[in-house]
């Protein structure tokens, strides 16, 4: 009526652990979702970017400018206006970051390249230009 198991467990069993050959280091691992395909059409894409890169451009020369002559810029417009300056420049970059890195991890996944990068890119910009807009805001 019922069937004995074999006391020998059979191939291909048991924990997958001990299943799979043991992967290498720089093995890739399988994506943990299939990609669903990129979330802005080209133009809006390559505008993201062109915006992205013009800020990026803009605030590094801003930020050269003030390590070479703050004293001139503060007199010239002022403590406020440098913060708004500033806060404005670091918006340009953390709002087209933040999209583009909801582009990516769409396309990708958390760990590509391009998703690090512009997550890291928001970031920065992020904890430099926040401070800087509260206190254009309240100042």
């Amino acid at each position: 009526m019922f069937a004995r198991r074999s006391e020998e467990p059979e191939e291909g069993t048991g924990p997958r652990i001990f299943r799979d050959p043991p992967r290498t280091l720089f093995e890739e691992e399988e994506p943990e979702e299939p990609p669903k395909g990129p979330l802005f059409p080209r133009p809006v894409l390559r505008t993201l970017l062109g915006v992205f890169f013009v800020s990026l451009m803009l605030t590094a020369d801003w930020y050269g400018l003030l390590l070479l002559n703050a004293e001139g810029v503060h007199r010239q417009i002022g403590g406020l206006n440098t913060l708004r300056v500033t806060a404005a420049l670091m918006s340009g970059i953390a709002i087209p970051s933040a999209l583009l890195m909801l582009h990516y991890r769409r396309l990708y996944s958390y760990t590509s390249e391009e998703n690090v990068f512009f997550a890291t890119a928001f970031s920065i910009s992020f904890m430099l230009g926040l401070p800087c807009l509260l206190a254009s805001i309240f100042g």
